[in-house]
Parts: structure tokens; C-alpha cells; sequence
């Protein structure tokens, strides 16, 4: 699919999306402004960004972290794996498009390399059906999805493109005002009911956008916001033009540079458990997870990094400091929840079938399954994304426990590479964001008729209080959207009187 432009094109941020925030990574943020005392709730992407800004431009920095390691949903696991494996269970792709995640890389110096999120020889398995994304590509009717007359002989994401492609050009010929409008109208659909009783274009038929859920990853939230999963899922994971990267050995390299920096600012194992507003000043009441000792901190403002599904476990007092769009947003916020399993074998046979950074896309219980990227030419064991899913999908898992999950996962595998994946076994490890206690949910999405209305509400400050994060952002779902959200955050806190 065509690149399109990001959805919220100058609408709210007081920093230009991208230039003025590369500027500030760069030179920093205006060293003038008073000096306040900041605390920042969540040393995750977003949290770190913007204690790292402050600080440098003069400002005394407090952030409390309820887990023992930064990252947030950047997260790598490297155990139970061996010879310097790893697996990224959070954040695990950086789309080319995405300057201010790459601006911090080159700060830091980090080695990167390609993420091959799609190949020719991407396995496909649906229906009933084993093919290769190249042969698909040449006859989708393959697969044997039975489907109307007018839609036979195009795949998937031919068909999304035909049933969106009205919108497309009325978004991208439209001028800010207009966009707007645009948003607002049809902030009313769901993914699924757009296709089905399309406005625009041609409505796709109900088998039709069953293929368009299985092959462009929708199908665990078709009830999701039609432009939430158009510009943020559909548009990027499976946008063609553009290329991914991954940081190499671990994206968790990335909030882990910001340590050195950091480290005696960061105050780990504090949840915080309630946050009190006063005329001229914030309270925040942490109880350490080691001690239960309950620690207090004092500051100027606040900036709250964390989730809104994990904020509605946090007292807030009193409970007018949040106006009554803002305590909605909270309530009502959806969070996609996401489990992958990850599996280690002792040799990487699926190099001999030339599946290398190859992605497999099933209708199993697995749905999407990631061979290693090649980074360098290596020999031994390697770390196969044997699954990850989304929605509801993804709460499939949550009923299994730890050793289930990935015996399901290896069964599913067994069906693509055979009886090898149980010979080859070495060992797993599976995780649930959902059942974080520190996210509740991996990611964002709206539901209907928040897309037009939620960004402003989540963004804007409640007095002395600021918020950022991944759902405070333009790109839910990435780290992108969490360092935009921290440099504004910390731009709000900066050029307050």
C-alpha cells in the first residue's frame, strides 16, 4: 500500500512533527525557563525521553518505576535462552519512516540492521491451504476463499485497497480543516462494518473481508476503529514501501542508553498508588513492591507516562483535578492486548527451507510466526517468533499456562516444518500483555467514536499534571508515538510559568 500521511498533520502538538522534534533531541530543549521539580510516573520510552530533556535543560528529575528494568514495552528476554539469544516480546520493529527513533539510535551510536517483515517466500497457511506468499500473490484464489465474482483473483490487501481507496483521496486531497471533518464522519466505523457497508467504494463480502482479516492481521479486532487500524496497523505492518530495522542485538538497547544518564534519577520498584493535586504542588504516594514501605514525592508538575488502563488503579485526589472528558478517556480507553511465544531450537532448519527472516501467516492459533532476521551470518541455536497475535487472538493464550502455550505453539509449527520442530526442540518462553501488571494491554486502538474526540482529551495537561505515552501520541503502538509524547511532554513542562 501507499504511504499516507499521518493523520493528525499539525493538529495538536506546539513542536512540528518531525523537525522541531529532532531539533530538540539534538540541542535540547530552552535552558531558561524556571527551574521545577519534575516527577515522571514510568521509566518507559516516553517516560525516559522526557526526564532526559528536563534534565538537561536544568530541571531536578524524579521518575518512579514500579518494575525493576526500564523499557516499559520495549522489552528483550534473553532467558531462558541461550548463546546470546534473545527475543523482543515488546516492541520488536522500527518502520524507515520513523525519525525520531532513529535520531536516538545515531545519538547513541547503536548497531541496527534490516527486520525482514516480508518476503517472497513467506509461508501462508489459511483455509485449509499451504502456499507461498509468492505463488498467492501470482493466483490469490488459492487459498479457496469462496468469494463473490468481482473480488476472485485479487488478494487481500487488493481488495482493502479498492474498498478504501475513496477515503484515501479525499484525506490526502483535503487541507487540515477538512481532514478533520473527515475524521470526525467517520470515526463511526469499525474496520469491519466500513468494508462491509462501505460509504465510498465497493462493500467487500463478508467472505472477502474474512480474507482481508486473516492475511493484514485484523481479524482479533475488526471492531476496532476503521482509522485507527488503517493509518497505525494496516498502513505500516503491511505497507510494502516501507522497509523495517531492528536495534541489533535487542531493542532494549534503546532505553537502556538513556541509564548513564539517568540512573540516579530513576527510583524502581516505587507503584505509585496515589497522586494528590494542590495549588502548588503535585504529591505522589509510591509504595515500594520490595519493602511496602510507602514513599511520598514532591514536585511542581507531574508528567503520568503509564497506561490508562494501569492509571485507573491510581487514587487521584481530589477527583475534580481530571476534568470529566479526561476521567471518560481513562474509563473508557481500549488497550489491544498481544501474547507471543517465542521458541529455541538447537539448529536453524528452517535456513535450509530458505525461510530466513522469512514471515509465516497462519489461521492457527499462532497467526503470525517471525524467523530471526539474518544480522550477521551465525551457526547454532536460534529464537523463532513461533507467535504472536493480537486481540482477541491474542486472549486465546491467556488461558493456557507457560508450558501449554508452547506445546500448542510447537504443534501449530509442526504442520508448516513437520515433525523436526519436536527433535529440535530446545525451550521456550511465552508473554501476555494483558497480564502485565504495569500495562494491562500491549497497545492503543480506539474504539468507534473516539477517534475524533480521545487525542485532544489524552493529550492535554490537567493543571500541574501532563501526559504522555504511546496513547498520548500519533503512532499507538510504537516507539515512535512514545518519544513524540515525551518531547512534548517535556516541551509543556519546560515553557511553563
Amino acid at each position: 500500500m501507499k504511504r499516507m500521511r499521518n493523520k493528525f498533520d499539525a493538529i495538536r502538538s506546539k513542536l512540528n512533527y518531525p523537525s522541531d522534534m529532532v531539533n530538540a533531541i539534538k540541542n535540547g530543549l530552552d535552558p531558561d525557563s524556571t527551574k521545577k521539580d519534575v516527577i515522571i510516573i514510568g521509566a518507559g520510552l516516553a517516560g525516559l525521553v522526557s526526564g532526559s530533556l528536563l534534565k538537561k535543560a536544568g530541571h531536578r528529575v524524579t521518575i518512579l518505576e514500579a518494575n525493576d528494568r526500564v523499557g516499559g514495552r520495549v522489552y528483550t528476554k534473553r532467558e531462558p535462552f541461550s548463546n546470546g539469544n534473545y527475543l523482543d516480546f515488546g516492541a520488536m520493529r522500527i518502520p524507515d519512516n520513523h525519525p525520531l527513533v532513529f535520531e536516538y539510535i545515531r545519538q547513541f551510536n547503536l548497531p541496527y540492521n534490516r527486520f525482514l517483515n516480508s518476503s517472497p517466500k513467506d509461508v501462508i497457511y489459511a483455509n485449509g491451504v499451504k502456499t507461498t506468499r509468492e505463488e498467492y500473490n501470482q493466483n490469490p484464489d488459492v487459498l479457496n476463499f469462496p468469494l463473490e465474482p468481482e473480488e476472485q483473483g485479487k488478494t487481500a490487501a487488493e481488495l482493502l485497497i479498492n474498498a478504501v481507496q475513496p477515503f484515501m483521496t479525499l484525506y490526502e486531497a483535503s487541507n487540515e480543516e477538512e481532514r478533520k471533518i473527515l475524521l470526525e464522519k467517520f470515526d463511526r466505523y469499525s474496520i469491519e462494518n466500513y468494508l462491509r457497508f462501505n460509504p465510498l467504494g465497493p462493500s467487500l463480502s463478508p467472505n472477502a473481508i474474512r480474507l482481508v482479516k486473516v492475511m493484514l492481521g485484523i481479524e482479533g479486532f475488526a471492531e476496532l476503529s476503521f482509522t485507527n487500524i488503517l493509518f497505525d496497523i494496516v498502513n505500516t505492518v503491511f505497507n510494502e514501501d516501507l522497509e523495517f530495522y531492528e536495534i541489533t542485538g535487542g531493542n532494549d538497547q534503546l532505553p537502556k542508553s538513556f541509564l548513564p544518564e539517568l540512573k540516579g534519577n530513576i527510583k524502581f520498584n516505587e507503584k505509585v498508588i496515589r497522586i494528590i493535586s494542590r495549588e502548588v504542588e503535585v504529591l505522589v504516594l509510591a509504595r515500594n513492591t520490595k519493602t511496602g514501605e510507602i514513599d511520598t514525592y514532591r514536585g511542581d508538575c507531574l508528567i503520568i507516562t503509564v497506561p490508562f488502563s494501569v492509571l485507573q488503579f491510581i487514587e487521584v485526589y481530589p477527583y475534580e483535578t481530571f476534568s470529566f472528558d479526561k476521567w471518560k478517556a481513562i474509563r473508557e480507553l481500549h488497550y489491544v492486548a498481544a501474547t507471543k511465544v517465542g521458541i529455541e531450537f538447537k539448529k536453524r532448519f528452517w535456513q535450509k527451507e530458505g525461510l530466513e527472516g522469512a514471515n509465516l501467516i497462519t489461521d492457527f492459533p499462532n497467526r503470525f510466526i517471525y524467523t530471526p532476521s539474518p544480522a550477521s551470518p551465525t551457526q547454532g541455536p536460534g529464537v523463532v517468533l513461533a507467535s504472536y497475535s493480537w486481540g482477541d487472538n491474542a486472549k486465546l493464550w491467556n488461558a493456557l499456562p507457560e508450558e501449554e502455550r508452547i506445546n500448542q505453539a510447537l504443534q501449530d509449527l509442526a504442520k508448516i516444518h513437520g515433525p523436526e520442530v519436536y527433535s529440535e526442540f530446545l525451550n521456550g518462553a511465552s508473554y501476555s500483555w494483558s497480564q502485565n501488571p504495569y500495562s494491562a494491554g500491549c497497545f492503543t486502538l480506539f474504539k468507534p467514536n473516539q477517534g475524533a474526540t480521545y487525542p485532544e482529551i489524552i493529550e492535554k495537561p490537567e493543571g500541574r499534571i501532563h501526559f504522555a505515552g504511546e496513547h498520548a501520541s500519533d503512532f499507538h503502538g510504537w516507539m515512535e508515538g512514545a518519544v513524540q509524547s515525551g518531547i512534548r511532554a517535556a516541551y509543556e513542562v519546560n515553557n511553563r510559568e
